[in-house]
Formats: structure tokens, sequence, C-alpha cells
């Protein structure tokens, strides 16, 4: 064996102890607890350690996840999620509609072996591509959106994975039914009266005739089925309010009834009536009539 030859051989045994030695150095990182590369812990105080079994409580807690199509879909703020991811395949981590990652808002506890991409895609959602670099390893992501903020365990495997993820939000449901409650509530402003009475319940076929000069001819008339209102022009208080009589067979009698501000209650629902005012020829009368 010549000198260039022995270099050669002394030069390929140099490499293969290089690349065992990371290799070994690769299983001992893989195998190494946080304790065999940081110093001991100080122990916590009954207040830090309480707040720790909070956190604990919630990053084991129950997820609900369950499936929406090709998705698994977790519940916001119930606890910690998983995701599972494998190095030859995608995983997509979708957020809401409208939802945008702010700058610097994807943290990974391992930013060397794993990569997150953004994407946006349909209906304005933007996704995450998530993909591990090897097989058997584990993380933790923070995404922080301009909404809100999630938490995710990664683990990656040879073959399983999940292809899509996304969340169902309560705060989002909330706000949808707050949304609807308000919208009724308008509704029902607008077509409410304001003595509290609803228009959709009320009756207005009622045909008024008669005098058409007295400053107390009612300018509606309606009814809920139970009670009818007859309704005066504020102008009726300057001047002598008008007696109301309701038509039975063709007989008129006098009925009960309250003033209330400026309408006429009375506690049936009147097919016929009449409102008179002085007497003699100079009396003005006022028909009504239920249609």
């Amino acid at each position: 064996m010549n000198a260039r030859m022995l270099v050669e051989v002394l030069m390929l045994l140099a490499w293969m102890g290089v690349v065992l030695a990371l290799a070994s150095a690769s299983a001992a990182c893989e195998a190494a607890d946080a304790t065999d590369w940081f110093g001991e812990d100080s122990p916590l105080d009954e207040r830090a350690a309480a707040a720790l079994e909070e956190a604990k409580g919630w990053l084991d807690a129950e997820q609900y996840p369950l499936r929406d199509g090709a998705a698994v879909t977790y519940l916001h703020g119930a606890g910690q999620p998983d995701l599972v991811c494998a190095p030859l395949n995608v995983c997509v981590v979708e957020l809401e509609a409208g939802e945008r990652v702010v700058p610097d808002g994807v943290h990974l506890g391992d930013t060397v072996r794993w990569q997150v991409t953004p994407a946006v895609g349909a209906a304005d959602r933007t996704h995450l591509i998530v993909k591990p670099a090897d097989v058997g390893l584990e993380t933790t992501m923070a995404v922080v959106t301009d909404r809100r903020t999630y938490l995710v365990r990664l683990l990656s495997r040879a073959r399983d994975y999940m292809p899509l993820v996304k969340w169902a939000y309560p705060d989002a449901l909330q706000g949808a039914w707050e949304a609807y409650h308000a919208a009724e509530a308008e509704v029902r402003e607008e077509v409410t009266l304001p003595s509290g009475e609803s228009l959709p319940e009320l009756n207005f076929r009622y045909e008024v005739s008669g005098c058409q000069r007295c400053a107390w001819r009612p300018v509606r008339v309606y009814d809920d089925g139970e009670r009818t209102v007859i309704q005066m022009p504020w102008e009726v208080r300057q001047t002598e309010a008008p007696v109301l009589m309701i038509e039975t067979e063709g007989e008129r009698e006098l009925v009960n009834y309250r003033v209330r501000g400026d309408r006429y209650v009375v506690d049936q629902v009147v097919q016929r009536a009449v409102l008179l005012s002085g007497v003699g020829r100079k009396q003005q009368r006022v028909e009504i009539e239920r249609l």
C-alpha cells in the first residue's frame, strides 16, 4: 500500500468516526430529558405550584375532537390540541374566515426540525402548512392572530398524520347569538307601539266616518282580539272629549272605557260604535265600524 492509499484510508476512517459521533449525539438528544441539558429545578412556592397544576389540567383536558369531513375539529380554549404529522405528508391548520396571523405570530419550540408556512384559501381563510423533518418528534406551536391565540402540541410519525385541523369557536357562536337577539330586539322595536302593543298582533280594519272637522275625530282604531283602542289626535286634550257608545242590534248603549293619554281603551272587541259631542242640532258624531 502506497502513501496515497494510506492517506485515503485514514481520511475515510476519520469521516466514518464523525458520522458515528453525529448519530450517537442525535440519539442522545432524542433520549435526553430537559434535566440533562439544564440545571436542577428550584422548588416552586405554593402559589406557583397551584398555577402549574391549573395549566396541567388545561394541557391534559379532554378535547372533543370530532370529524367534519376530512377535518379534525377541536373546541378552541378547551385544552391543548394535538397535531400529528408525517415527513412525507402535509398537515394543514385552518383558521377562522378572515382571521390573520400577526407579524412574527408563529412560534415553535423546535424551529430546526419543524416548518410552518402560510397560505390563504377560499373564503379568505388562512391556512398553516405544517411539516416535520423527521419522525418521533414532539414540540409545541403557538400561533397569535388578530382574534385569538392557539397553542398546539406537534408530534411526528412515519405514516400517521392528520390532513386538516380546525376549531369550533364558542366566542363566535356567542357573538352570532348576540347579533341574532339584537336583530330581534330591533325588529320588535320597529313593530311595537309606544303603548307596548305589537303591530303584527293588531287588527286595524276599522272604518271611521262622520264629522270631518271635529278636533277629536280618531286618527286610528284597532283591536288585539280582546280590547279595542280608539286613538285620538293630541288636540282632544284642549277640547271637550266625546262620549263613546256602542251599537248592538241597532240599540246604543254606554260602554265602560279607560282613557290612556290620547287613547280610549274598551275591554271588548267593538263591532260598531259612535262618538258623540254636544246635544240637539249642534251635536257632532263620528261612527266607527269593524270591517
